[in-house]
């Protein structure tokens, strides 16, 4: 009896050791990436900066937009390596980049300072004029899936002119459509029109705008954005700012 009971002593001081190492390497590996993460975020912040400098070191001014050195055009901004953030440009060499960490803290660098910075010592800027026009866009595209409707599909055609839209792509898409969402009001009012580019059906996940798009919100305004795209090569595009 003695003997059973040293081994469920034995047993329970065993189970807890383990219990113990499992939450010592757990939260080892937890910080391990976390901080992994950290440093990912870093490096490719300083990247979008690499690229941008870059750009003025060989041209004598800042790009008017950051699809001319390759970065994403999203609703809101531009994308690079899961970081979102905004280009605001004051003049031929001055900037300030700006996006929300993973931690959620707004995160800014700015060119005149050569320095990162994050709240609560952020560079206070004047909004672009169209921040508005900006804003109503995202509210308008953004919207949840189980609502989506089929798009009505014009002008449906082979990709002659060999349209791409800005990213990371490989090859070029094979058709282009004119397409209109409309909103789930009666009377069947327009949320948004304009052209993609796509390689199986324009109503998939990989169809992409490109050129003039127009959104509507319902109450008869209308706010238009042009998205950045190449054809046959030669870039084709807008400053969004």
């Amino acid at each position: 009896m003695k003997r059973f009971g040293k081994i469920i002593a034995y047993s329970i001081a065993i189970a807890f050791v383990l219990i113990v190492a499992i939450v010592i390497i757990a939260t080892y590996l937890i910080g391990y990436n976390v901080s992994a993460r950290r440093n990912g975020e870093i490096d490719n912040r300083d990247k979008i900066v690499d690229r941008i400098e870059s750009y003025i070191s060989a041209n004598g001014r800042l790009p008017e937009s950051l699809s001319c050195v390759g970065f994403e055009q999203t609703y809101g901004g531009y994308a690079f390596k899961g970081i979102y953030f905004d280009y605001i440009r004051f003049n031929d060499k001055e900037y300030v980049i700006e996006y929300t960490s993973d931690d959620g803290v707004l995160t800014q660098y700015i060119s005149e300072e050569h320095r990162w910075t994050k709240e609560p010592d952020i560079y206070y800027v004047e909004l672009p004029i169209n921040a508005g026009a900006i804003a109503a866009i995202n509210r308008i595209s953004t919207f949840e899936q189980d609502y989506n409707m089929a798009p009505l599909m014009d002008s449906i055609s082979y990709n002659h002119l060999q349209i791409c839209p800005i990213g990371d792509y490989i090859g070029v898409p094979d058709s282009i459509a004119y397409i209109r969402y409309l909103y789930l009001y009666k009377d069947g009012s327009l949320r948004s029109e304009g052209w993609v580019t796509y390689c199986e059906n324009p109503e998939d996940d990989f169809s992409n705008e490109f050129g003039v798009w127009k959104y509507y919100d319902g109450e008869g305004n209308c706010y238009r954005k042009f998205w950045n795209y190449k054809q046959n090569g030669k870039l084709i595009y807008e400053a969004d700012r």
